[in-house]
């Protein structure tokens, strides 16, 4: 399997960060998406990032997660491939979904830390964490689409006491995940607690003892 590049060009200019994009749409959205402030260039499929603080490594991260998901695309394309794709035989077949196990969640406890509570709230509400790393092999993590940084330590007790679902695209099975989901509410409801069964004392009826001799209701009357 061969690693995907994007070509993505960058250059420094007066105004800011000059990049040109492949003709895809999908970049040009996360682009914007990541600096609100770009502008289209005159030349066809070139943008302008406005300076500012740390404009460079946040573009440097963008351009990271960007080839991430084209590997991982690429990835997943591989193991579903058909013999007529391996081959270049035939047209190319849509890739098939890849079948992975459900996902077993735990619901947050009240004495849950408040970063991952509001790691939880910005998932529910639509967002997906995407597990970065950075050339010194140092992971991170960051939100999709909005491309704001996730707290290490959040990010990794969320996925430890597994209050957020992998999305099964890793090579090695869910916790080398490369994104990370809120809990869909089919598996909210599979990990609620459920109520415990009521148990109906049944009274059982007192055995009755031969009355000892000699006793009253031991004594035989006459007939």
């Amino acid at each position: 399997m061969k690693a995907t590049s994007v070509p993505i060009g960058v250059a420094e200019v007066a105004d800011g960060f000059l990049l040109g994009l492949p003709r895809q749409f999908w970049l040009a959205v996360g682009l914007r998406k990541t600096f609100p402030r770009m502008r289209a260039a005159p030349q066809a499929w070139t943008y302008l990032v406005p300076p500012g603080r740390n404009v460079a490594a946040r573009i440097e991260g963008w351009i990271a997660e960007v080839e991430l998901q084209v590997r991982a695309e690429a990835r997943r394309r591989s193991w579903t491939a058909t013999d007529a794709e391996w081959t270049g035989a035939g047209e190319p077949e849509a890739p098939r979904p890849v079948s992975a196990e459900p996902a077993i969640v735990v619901l947050p406890k009240k004495r849950t830390a408040k970063p991952v509570l509001q790691l939880l709230a910005e998932l529910a509400a639509g967002a997906v964490m995407v597990s970065t790393v950075s050339p010194d092999g140092v992971r991170g993590y960051r939100l999709a689409p909005s491309g704001r940084r996730v707290r290490t330590t959040a990010a990794e007790r969320a996925i430890a006491l597994r209050l957020i679902a992998p999305g099964n695209d890793g090579l090695f099975g869910p916790e080398w995940s490369q994104t990370w989901r809120a809990p869909t509410p089919e598996e909210i409801a599979l990990a609620e607690p459920r109520p415990g069964k009521t148990k109906v004392k049944t009274k059982t009826a007192a055995k009755r003892r031969a009355p000892p001799e000699g006793s009253a209701s031991s004594v035989t009357r006459p007939l």
